[in-house]
């Protein structure tokens, strides 16, 4: 007689129960829910650190200003516009901003686009001008303009004060005009006075191409720009324009960069501007 315990049917032909459609459906919508939490927290991390990464450019771009005015004893050009040569700012601080591999290869005695050498040199990407929250790229761009000085007057009834429209630090040099800007001529103070701004994507197709001419090209004299508007990121302006959130970043003479928010006074953008205006003493943060 066989005394063994029988064995249930029913636990051995037991199937492991799967998910139901409403289990489903709920474990789907948790992991929606936690992922439309996380992803905009990953992308203010992400334009933090673009943001920074933008700060640090124009940082790297001051320290080179500086070095070519303790240099030079006086800051580079705009352009050097007289000359019919068109090289821009940009172009001549490249042996103090660690591109002297750059710099030996452009003939500064010949137009910025020249062909056989200058126009081949001009599309070269330099990372410190572009702008890591930009969008459009191509050859030679450049995210960052100088600042001329004021082309918008902030009294309707009465017109813009005679030189404003190069009242900049990187002003293009012209007959009228032949030397470029020493820093005793600041009379505004260099921590009030900036040299260079976002110009980020410029919103115009003849500017932003690929074309030999443009403002938006590191090379080229045209780049620089006035302030043209009361109000930072203007669409369709062509410069002080960022895709940074709230602002734009601008370089100030001695070297400080600060975060220009879309909410700044259109009194201390245009005194910013402009190296002896003579405007009662603001600080942009």
């Amino acid at each position: 007689m066989n005394d063994a315990p029988a064995v249930r049917s029913d636990i051995t032909s037991r199937k492991p129960r799967g998910f139901s459609l409403v289990e489903l459906l709920v474990v789907v919508g948790i992991i929606g829910t936690l992922l439309a939490l996380v992803l905009p927290a990953v992308q203010r991390v992400r334009e933090a650190a673009r943001r920074t990464h933008c700060g640090s450019n124009l940082s790297s771009m001051g320290v080179a200003l500086a070095a070519y005015e303790s240099a030079r004893r006086e800051f580079p050009p705009g352009s050097d516009a007289a000359t019919g040569r068109n090289h821009a700012w940009s172009s001549f601080i490249l042996p103090f901003l660690d591109a002297e591999t750059v710099a030996r290869r452009v003939d500064y005695a010949q137009p910025w686009n020249a062909d056989g050498g200058n126009s081949e040199i001009a599309d070269t990407i330099l990372p410190t001008y572009v702008c890591p929250s930009g969008i459009r790229m191509f050859p030679g761009k450049q995210d960052y303009g100088g600042v001329l000085g004021v082309g918008i007057s902030l009294d309707p009834a009465r017109p813009l004060p005679p030189g404003w429209d190069s009242a900049g630090v990187l002003r293009a040099t012209a007959a009228e005009r032949p030397r470029p800007v020493r820093a005793a001529m600041i009379t505004d103070g260099l921590t009030h006075t900036l040299t260079v701004s976002e110009g980020v994507d410029r919103g115009f197709a003849e500017m932003d191409g690929e074309s030999r001419i443009g403002n938006s090209r590191w090379a080229c004299g045209t780049n620089c720009f006035l302030l043209s508007s009361r109000v930072l990121n203007t669409p369709d302006v062509d410069g002080f324009r960022s895709h940074h959130l709230g602002g734009v970043h601008g370089l100030f003479a001695d070297g400080r960069v600060a975060f220009m928010g879309d909410d700044t006074p259109p009194e201390l953008l245009t005194a910013a501007c402009t190296k002896d205006g003579g405007e009662p003493a603001g600080n942009i943060p």
